[in-house]
């Protein structure tokens, strides 16, 4: 059965206001004033969900500023309401990716190990956001092996990045570097913006031994609960529960 849960209007801009200030989004008033009620409503939102740099680790930087801010101030925001490229149902597409610990993994080798997989993409290593979300999935880790799941994280940062990230996160599990994007891409959970480049889409994938996707959850659809909780890790695992 599709254990995603009806959209709710959510941002391209919330997702990558997790590095920026809220003043950075809301020094454009013209901007908004000038978008559509609905990139408004959604730049708004953006406003009211920021989240601060992750000063534990490292320092904000100008790049983590402007994905922020660039997403509300030029009006990159993305339709919610586009379908989506892999759902429940569908084979999980194959990929070998670098992974940290050194050499690769390949996907049909984590699933054939395991009963389930719980593949998940981020926008970046070290945002406020990405940092709580791959915490919770940390602490989550004994329960997902209770279950007979491993989690796999995706991103496109580069490996000396990841291997930067675990260590300062002190991360038990693989995360893979999609440099080239050709992976996000292929399970529609790539993010193209002009002048700022490719970054990985905030989504997270529950494959079964069989290499099928069984639940598929969306940040800027809403059917993704709060990563900044244990409420994702717990939707995925009772997604579990019902197979």
């Amino acid at each position: 059965a599709n254990l995603t849960a009806p959209p709710s209007t959510r941002s391209f801009a919330a997702m990558f206001a997790v590095s920026a200030p809220a003043s950075a989004l809301a020094a454009r008033p013209v901007a908004r004033a000038r978008a559509s009620p609905r990139r408004a409503l959604a730049v708004r939102a953006a406003v009211s969900t920021v989240d601060a740099p992750d000063r534990g680790s490292v320092a904000l930087t100008r790049r983590d500023a402007v994905l922020g801010a660039a997403a509300a101030s030029l009006g990159l925001l993305a339709d919610t309401r586009a379908a989506r490229a892999l759902d429940v149902g569908a084979a999980a597409p194959a990929f070998t990716l670098p992974a940290t610990g050194g050499g690769t993994v390949a996907l049909a080798d984590v699933v054939k190990a395991n009963k389930y997989t719980v593949l998940y993409f981020y926008n970046q290593d070290f945002s406020s956001g990405c940092s709580i979300e791959a915490e919770r999935f940390n602490q989550a880790l004994g329960d997902f092996k209770a279950k007979g799941a491993e989690v796999v994280g995706v991103s496109m940062d580069p490996m000396d990045k990841h291997e930067e990230f675990c260590s300062a996160k002190d991360l038990k599990f693989k995360l893979l570097s999609d440099n080239d994007g050709k992976v996000s891409e292929s399970y529609g959970a790539d993010l193209k913006i002009p002048i700022l480049g490719k970054f990985s889409d905030r989504q997270t994938f529950l494959i079964d031994s069989s290499g099928v996707v069984k639940g598929h959850w969306l940040e800027r659809d809403g059917s993704m609960a709060n990563v900044k909780t244990p409420a994702h890790t717990s939707q995925i695992l009772e997604a579990i529960d019902k197979l």
